[in-house]
This record gives C-alpha cells, sequence and structure tokens, in this order.
C-alpha cells in the first residue's frame, strides 16, 4: 500500500525539526552526517529513546560475555565513550545508556560535550589512566589510530600524560610502571592498550571493524564487538556473544531487503520499483538492501536505507540462534562501477585491499575518473614513510585482485590498467580537515569521503597538497 521511500519524501516536514505533522511528539531530534553536505534530521519518541538504551545495554551485556548466559558488566563499571556528542545519534545513545544505567562515563557527560571531539579522546584516555576501563563504546577506526599513536610513543594523538593530573595519581603511576614491564617482558618497546587497561568488553562501528578486526585484538586485548544503526534506526543489529554474523533486533523496525538484482536494476534505472522480500525469505550467500519502516511513533515508511548487507549463515547452533546472520558491506550510493562484467567496488573492498597492501597509510580516498578514455579507479593516498608510486600501484593492484578477482580481468580484457595512484604529501588529509573547520563545518565534514568525493572536495583535498609543497 505504501511506496518505497526517501528522505527527500520527509525533508519538507522534518528538516525544520517541526513536529506538527508527526504521530508523536519527540524528545529528541539526531541529525545524521548529511554525506551530501546537507544534514537529516529524524525525531526520537519517548518509547524511542527507551528501546534505544535498551538496545545499547544489550550490546554491552554480549560484548563482555564469553559463553551463553553470562553477564559480566557491573554496577558502577567504567565505560569511555569517544563517539560524536549530540545532536549525532550516538550522543543521544549515550545519554539514553546513562538512564537506565549507574556507568561512570569517561568524559563524563555532564562536561563531554563542551569538548571537541580531539580533547574528548584525549581527556577521557589521561582519566582513564587513574579511573581504569571496564568497557567502551567506539569507532574501530578511532581505536586503531589510539593504538597506532601507542606504537609512535603517542605524538600523534598529543597524548602527553606528565601533563595530567590524572596521570600523576599513584594508581595511574603503578597502572604505567606495570604496563612498561609487561611491553619489555614481552619484548616490546612500545606500550599497547591492553598492556594499560584489561577491558571486559568493547562495542565498536564501522565497516572497517573486519577489515582491523586482529589489529584490534592484539592493540586492545578483546574482541570487538560489531553492532549495525543508523540515525534513522539505532540499533538494528548486533552480535550475539559467539561474534559471528550480527542479528537484527524486532522491537526496533519492520525489516524488508531488496535482492542485489532488484536494486541493481534500480540503479540502472531509477523509474523501475524494486520489489523486497522479508527476513524469512532472505538467502544466506546474498546481497540485500535494507528498508525499514519506524516502530514507535518514527516517522519513516518503508524508508531505503542504501545500505547494503550480506546474509552469512541462517543460524548459529552454539548460541541457539535460528535467524539470519548478516555482515555490512557497504552504502550502495558509494559503487565504482569500471566494467559490466567485473561488478562494482565497495568501500569495504579498496579499504581491505589498502590494508592487504602493507602500505602504512594516513589516510585515503578513491574516485572513477576517465583517464585516457578509460574508466579508472583513481586512488589518492597519503603514505606514512617513503615509498615509490609505481611500487605503491603495483602493491595496490596485486592487492585488489586479491580482493576482487573480477577487477583483474579488465587489465586482460580490455587492454588498460584499471589502477591510477597519486601519493599525497604528509599533512595533506589533515591540512584538509583544518581547512574545512576553519570554514566552519562540523565533526561530520571535516573529513573527505573514501568514496567518490566530488570535484570541489579533491580540490579543496589537492590545493591543501599544492600548498604544502
Amino acid at each position: 500500500m505504501c511506496a518505497l521511500t526517501t528522505y527527500e519524501d520527509y525533508e519538507p516536514y522534518l528538516q525544520n525539526q517541526n513536529d506538527e505533522y508527526l504521530a508523536e511528539k519527540p524528545v529528541a531530534w539526531a541529525r545524521t552526517s548529511g554525506r551530501s553536505g546537507k544534514p537529516k534530521w529524524i525525531p526520537y519518541t519517548q518509547r524511542a529513546m527507551e528501546l534505544i538504551a535498551a538496545g545499547n545495554l544489550t550490546a554491552l551485556i554480549l560484548c563482555a560475555a564469553r559463553r551463553r548466559g553470562e553477564v559480566r558488566i557491573e554496577p558502577r563499571d567504567v565505560m569511555l565513550h569517544n563517539t560524536p556528542a549530540r545532536p549525532y545519534s550516538s550522543g543521544w545513545a549515550i545519554q539514553s545508556l546513562a538512564t537506565c544505567t549507574d556507568f561512570r562515563f569517561l568524559p563524563p557527560l555532564e562536561t563531554s560535550e563542551a569538548m571537541s571531539f580531539g580533547e574528548r579522546i584525549r581527556v577521557s584516555f589521561q582519566m582513564a589512566l587513574h579511573e581504569g576501563i571496564d568497557v567502551m563504546g567506539s569507532l574501530s577506526s578511532v581505536l586503531v589510530r589510539i593504538g597506532d599513536a601507542f606504537a609512535e610513543n603517542t605524538q600523534r594523538l598529543k597524548f602527553n600524560p606528565r601533563l595530567s593530573k590524572d596521570a600523576m595519581h599513584p594508581v595511574a603511576l603503578v597502572r604505567m610502571g606495570r604496563a612498561w614491564l609487561t611491553s619489555r617482558l614481552q619484548g616490546r618497546k612500545a606500550i599497547k592498550p591492553r598492556d594499560l587497561w584489561k577491558l571486559k568488553g568493547m562495542v565498536v562501528g564501522g565497516m572497517d571493524t573486519s577489515i582491523y578486526k586482529e589489529k584490534l585484538i592484539d592493540y586492545w586485548g578483546v574482541e570487538p564487538h560489531e553492532s549495525y544503526g543508523a540515525t534513522e534506526a539505532p540499533n538494528m543489529a548486533t552480535q550475539a556473544w559467539t561474534r559471528k554474523g550480527l542479528y537484527f533486533l524486532p522491537d526496533i523496525a519492520f525489516y524488508e531487503f531488496i535482492p542485489e538484482s532488484e536494486w541493481a536494476r534500480s540503479r540502472a534505472d531509477p523509474t523501475y520499483l524494486p520489489q523486497t522480500v522479508l527476513l524469512n525469505e532472505v538467502q544466506v550467500g546474498r546481497r540485500y538492501e535494507v528498508v525499514i519502516t519506524n516502530f514507535h511513533g518514527g516517522p519513516l515508511l518503508r524508508y531505503r536505507m542504501h545500505d547494503l548487507v550480506r546474509v552469512v549463515a541462517d543460524g548459529e547452533p552454539k548460541a541457539g540462534i535460528r535467524l539470519p546472520s548478516i555482515v555490512f558491506e557497504a552504502r550502495d550510493k558509494d559503487l565504482i562501477d569500471l566494467a559490466s562484467f567485473s561488478g562494482p567496488m565497495d568501500e569495504k573492498q579498496i579499504w581491505t585491499a589498502v590494508v592487504r597492501s602493507g602500505i602504512p597509510h594516513e589516510e585515503w580516498a578513491a574516485r572513477k575518473e576517465v583517464i585516457g578514455g578509460h574508466p579508472t579507479l583513481h586512488l589518492y593516498i597519503e603514505p606514512k614513510g617513503a615509498i615509490h608510486e609505481e611500487e605503491a600501484r603495483q602493491r595496490l593492484h596485486e592487492a585488489l585482485k586479491e580482493v576482487n578477482p573480477d577487477y583483474g580481468d579488465i587489465e586482460t580484457l580490455l587492454g588498460f590498467h584499471p589502477l591510477r595512484v597519486t601519493l599525497l604529501p604528509p599533512g595533506s588529509f589533515m591540512a584538509y580537515m583544518k581547512y574545512k573547520a576553519a570554514q566552519g563545518a562540523d565533526l561530520a565534514h571535516l573529513k573527505p569521503p573514501h568514496m567518490n568525493a566530488p570535484d570541489e572536495v579533491m580540490e579543496i583535498l589537492l590545493n591543501q597538497r599544492d600548498k604544502g609543497r
């Protein structure tokens, strides 16, 4: 009875946070990062906020569990959080969690929102030297960067314990002394976060979690627990205590799934109306676009998330679960088509190839460009350390062939090399972020997107590069 919808259908009613048209008055408005440069605003009712809190608590209990029925979360546990603050959904999630638990949050909620994102990260870990950490909620990329910073003597994040009164507390000094001794006994010069803190568990988000999983375990000493959600529907799915695939939570939204063949057809023909299947109709190994209808007074009906998930199993006997499990794979708007027979490349594939290439790097961005009359994957990467452009191109080319075997056929069948690599000098991405901050951009728009950044974004990035030369 209802057509599939996108945010454009709701924008006239929601963009100015007007509750006149809503079935139920909201208690909060959350904003998305607005990948197009324009944020989306989503209302949360009181009932929805209660479910957001329950979903977060569910994930925290499961992240610390090592077997069925085990609950290791305890009253007054210390939770470190370093995700974007309100009005982003992650900020509302932390606030909702505070209403149903007595966790000690680092940094304290009453002061954290006045801090910048970088300051919040720095202060939270300085306080953690004294307070300790029991559980953590963060983005995978942030935790990897912090682990890298420890390995680099923490210079990158300007984490200087000597300047913190928390670091001079006797408990902190003992903690650092034990960490130093542990690292030396294990033959390491650098202290890792796991030497300082013994976590019960950590909940992480971001499509890079599976890419950096082993690195996260090595740095932090626990296996990351993934959750999948969005501003439009927080806490949609989480892993079980076995930490395999993710399972949809049934009380957040009603779910439909557009099969890959259907969304591919609608992508080629915007007038085509794709068909959907339900959760009991999805098939293992297939990819689907997620469609949601909000519960609890939410406004979204048959809303296309543009998120692509893959069904990886139809159950998990060890955990006693008989439901399909999924992994998040890509955003359907972030695909790069180089040839019709090779299939589109997504952000996760390219990110995996960048990591597998073994090139230490700060950041990267990829675009489809026409070079020499041929469709080309142009990868802009800021390496850490010296490397020749041709060596980088060859290593990335081989890694891409491993990740997507069809990619390698382009050169063989069409007779041209599908990859162009541009090495950016040190500080290029940081200069871009400083430029955007000076222009008044908020946290969500400081970094250029990994995939298909528009010309104006790349022009700013490359201008910052040229100024640094």
